[in-house]
Order: structure tokens, then sequence, then C-alpha cells
């Protein structure tokens, strides 16, 4: 099990006209460097990472896989977990909101095609392995996406063509999953999902463990002993957190007064948001919004 507290990786594109997150880590060095790197950590959004060399360590919940060169791990969103490098290896890792999936909200496709998959609590992770014939359509869509976004040339409309390239590798992913066996993982794995998942669905309302609880079907004890397991945290301080990272979006991406962000991310007075934000940012609101929007 992990003993390190989770970390949440943020995608600083998140909030652009195009948010798909490409990382590129070789021999031990993440460009651009983001909070994830080789940590426990979650992310809103679906993960592939593509292995080009080496091998690598991915650790999901208490389970372990190695990947070696050519192989692939689709992992799912707001599950924790853990990439390292048994060796000098080299990695692409495609971050990427589902919304860049669905091609428009409320399509049939955001919730048959995205929605179905990236919200089972039961499915974490998948692996493409070279040597598995099955995989060799999923796997050749995306050495063509890791072809293309790392291309040297940046044809016109070059986002347009990596959009249409990422529906294709996610039609040849979940075309292998009708075959797939319905694994039961352990309950706590399911639990700390649905939790984590009921905590950003109702982050900007006041919500207490018990209401918590609740809505994951079990008791406060358990709702507390889960969290404490995974996240070495308390589920009121993730919510902190939580609201506190919803807030920075707010302060970059739109002209909101502070004090309306404050009460949008469901802190009830400007006073205590500015005390946890510097708390957590040792920085003001004020200057946070400035500095990042100055970058």
């Amino acid at each position: 099990m992990f003993t390190e507290a989770p970390v949440y990786s943020h995608n600083p594109y998140h909030t652009t006209q195009f948010p798909l997150l490409v990382l590129n880590v070789k021999n031990r060095t993440c460009i651009p460097f983001n909070e994830g790197f080789q940590v426990l950590h979650w992310h809103d959004e679906v993960q592939f990472v593509y292995i080009l060399k080496g091998i690598v360590c991915v650790k999901i919940y208490d389970e372990e896989f190695n990947l070696q060169e050519n192989d692939c791990i689709f992992i799912n969103r707001t599950v924790l977990h853990h990439i390292t490098e048994k060796e000098d290896c080299h990695y692409h890792s495609y971050i990427i909101p589902a919304r860049m999936l669905s091609f428009f909200s409320g399509s049939i496709m955001e919730h048959d095609d995205v929605g179905a998959i990236i919200n089972n609590p039961t499915f974490t992770h998948y692996l493409l392995c070279s040597d598995n014939l099955t995989h060799s359509s999923a796997l050749n869509q995306i050495r063509l996406l890791d072809k293309l976004y790392f291309q040297d040339r940046k044809y016109e409309h070059h986002e347009y063509r990596l959009s249409i390239q990422l529906s294709k590798v996610w039609l040849e992913f979940i075309s292998l999953l009708h075959d797939r066996k319905e694994v039961s993982p352990s309950k706590n794995y399911q639990r700390i999902r649905a939790i984590i998942s009921i905590i950003h669905a109702n982050y900007k309302q006041p919500i207490s463990i018990q209401d918590i609880a609740n809505a994951a079907h079990i008791s406060k004890t358990e709702c507390l002993r889960c969290f404490q397991k995974f996240v070495h945290d308390s589920p009121y301080q993730y919510l902190l957190k939580y609201r506190l990272h919803m807030s920075t979006s707010l302060l970059i991406a739109t002209e909101m007064s502070i004090t309306d962000i404050a009460l949008a991310v469901g802190f009830h007075s400007i006073s205590s948001y500015i005390k946890y934000f510097k708390i957590y940012y040792q920085t003001t609101p004020y200057k946070y919004r400035i500095e990042n929007k100055s970058t």
C-alpha cells in the first residue's frame, strides 16, 4: 500500500481551447513538469501511458504492472496511481479531458461511449500489450497519435488532426471492452472512487462527512477509514483542498470577484477562503491571479 499522501495532478490547459496535456518523460525528466510525476496522484482526466523505451512500473492502488517498449496502459479518471521507471526509459503520457472525446455536451457518445466507461467505479485500468494481437489495432492508433503529436512539422489544422486521431484511439480502445471480463475489484477501490466522485459533484454545496457516507451507502466510520487508508487525509481536508483547487481556474480564467469565487466553490465567507488559500498556496488569491494571468 502507498504510504505518501496522493496529490491532485492538475492539467494546466484545462481552461484553454485545446486542453490536451501530453507529458514527455525521458531519463527521469518530465517535460512539462507535472505535480504527479513519480508520486502517488490522481486527476480528473483519463490517461494513456505509451512506452517507447525501457521498463516502466505502474502501480494502481495496490496492484503493480511492468510495461515494456510499445506497451500502453489506460488509467481511468480519479484512480490513484504511481508511475516510476525500473530503468532508464522513455514514455509519453496523454492526459485527456473527457469532453475531448464526447464531440459535444449532451451527445449520445458522451453518455454511452465516454461516461459509461469513465464513471464506472469497477473499471480502474486496462493494459494494452504489444504481444497481444487483439490489442494491435488500438496500439497502432496510439502510435499514429504519438507520431502526429511529436512530429517536427506541424501541418495546418494541427489541433483538428489531433482531435480526429484521439477519436480513433478511443474508438479502437472501447471496441476492446465488450470482451472485457467484468472484474470485481476490492470494495475499497469502489468506495474511494465513489467518495471522491461524490465530493467532486457536490463541492459547491454545504456537505458533511455524514452526507458523503450516506451518498456512498456506507457508515461514517467506514467512510473515514477508507479515506484514511487511500488518501491519508480526512474527507473534510480533501474537500477543502479541492475547493481551493477549483477556485484557481476561476481566478485565472474569469473576471469574477474574489468574493464571488469564494462563494462559488463552497466557502461561506471571503475571510475563510483567503485564510485557507494562503495556507495551501503561500499567497493570496489576488496575488495568485495576477502572477498566473501574467504568465
